[in-house]
C-alpha cells in the first residue's frame, strides 16, 4: 500500500504530465493546401477557421453534497453483532439489523430486529425479537462521535428464559458507545449496555436477568 506521502509525490509528476498533454492537444493542426509546392506542411489553424469542431463544454452540473453523519432527516442502516453475560453462567449471542432516522441533528430513533441464542441452565434456547432505541450523539465531530442510547423491546424464545420464567419477555436496555469513520459513508460503532430480560410480572413467576452487553455495528447511509 502506498503511504499518503508517496501518493502526494506520485501525483505531482502525473498532474504535470496531464497538464502538458492537455496543452499539446489544445493546438489544432490542419492541412494547408497553399503550401503544396513546398511539400506538405502542418500549421496551426487560424482563429477564423471554419472547423466544425464542437466547442468544449466547461459547465458541469453541481452535485448535491451528501448529508453529514447525524444530520436531521438522514437515514442509516446498521448491522449488529453482540454478546452478553450475566456473570453467573448465562451467555447470550445476538445478531441483528437496525434502521436509524435522525429526526433532529445528532438524535435518532432506531428500529431494530434481532436473532438470539442463549446458553442458560436447564435448557439453551433460540429466540428473536424487536427493539426501539433512542440514540443521542452528544459529542459529534466530522469523523467520530460519542453517544448514549436507551430503549426497550420484546424477545420471544423457544424455551423459557430465564429458566423458570416465560418465553415472551421485555428487554429494557441502556448504554454508551463511540462511532468513527473507517471510510467515506461507512462507520464503525462500538458500545456497551445494561441489558435486562423479564416478563414484567405478566407470568406466574418473574425471575428476570441483568446482563452486560457489548456490541459492534457497521453503519451505512440509507
Amino acid at each position: 500500500m502506498l503511504s499518503r506521502k508517496q501518493i502526494k509525490l506520485t501525483s505531482i509528476p502525473i498532474c504535470a504530465i496531464a497538464c502538458l498533454n492537455a496543452n499539446v492537444l489544445a493546438i489544432d493542426f490542419a492541412f494547408r493546401p497553399d503550401f503544396v509546392n513546398s511539400g506538405v506542411q502542418l500549421a496551426p489553424e487560424a482563429e477564423n477557421s471554419t472547423s466544425t469542431a464542437q466547442p468544449e463544454t466547461t459547465a458541469t452540473q453541481a452535485k448535491p453534497e451528501p448529508k453529514r453523519f447525524g444530520e436531521e432527516g438522514s437515514w442509516r442502516w446498521q448491522l449488529l453483532d453482540a454478546v452478553a453475560t450475566d456473570f453467573d453462567g448465562v451467555d447470550q449471542g445476538e445478531f441483528g439489523l437496525s434502521l436509524s432516522w435522525f429526526f433532529v441533528d445528532d438524535l435518532s430513533i432506531d428500529f431494530q430486529i434481532e436473532g438470539d441464542y442463549i446458553e442458560q441452565p436447564v435448557q439453551n434456547t433460540w429466540g428473536g425479537g424487536a427493539t426501539i432505541l433512542f440514540r443521542w450523539h452528544f459529542i459529534s465531530m466530522d469523523t467520530w462521535s460519542i453517544y448514549g442510547d436507551a430503549g426497550s423491546g420484546l424477545i420471544a424464545t423457544v424455551y423459557d428464559t430465564p429458566s423458570g420464567g416465560t418465553s415472551l419477555n421485555f428487554t429494557p436496555q441502556a448504554g454508551v458507545g463511540v462511532s468513527w469513520e473507517i471510510c467515506p459513508d461507512l462507520r464503525m460503532m462500538v458500545g456497551a449496555r445494561w441489558y435486562h430480560i423479564s416478563n414484567a410480572n405478566t407470568g406466574d413467576t418473574n425471575p428476570g436477568r441483568n446482563s452486560l452487553m457489548g456490541y459492534v455495528m457497521l453503519s451505512i447511509p440509507f
